[in-house]
């Protein structure tokens, strides 16, 4: 079952197939260590509600956790964690 969590975090991100790819990401205090991106998709936001694009990574961390993480398409980029995987 997934959290919806939707908040900033801080995230190492290194070059990837879909650009900027996590690596590490920082969550209340506590430093995850990306071993495998499982999944990513970009999606365009919502035009009439000035959303900006993003690109979206689900990620498996070194503990077993899945995470999904957004990368905003901002200079400088801006990530967030949208859920959790329980």
């Amino acid at each position: 079952m997934a959290r919806n969590i939707d908040q900033p975090i801080q995230v190492t991100a290194v070059p990837g197939r879909d650009g900027l790819t996590p690596a590490w990401f920082i969550w209340r205090g506590s430093r995850y260590r990306v071993v495998e991106v499982l999944d990513s998709w970009m999606e365009a936001g919502r035009w009439w509600g000035q959303e900006t694009p993003c690109t979206a990574f689900r990620v498996e961390t070194e503990g077993g956790g899945v995470f999904e993480l957004v990368r905003l398409h901002k200079e400088p980029p801006e990530w967030r964690l949208m859920r959790i995987w329980d």
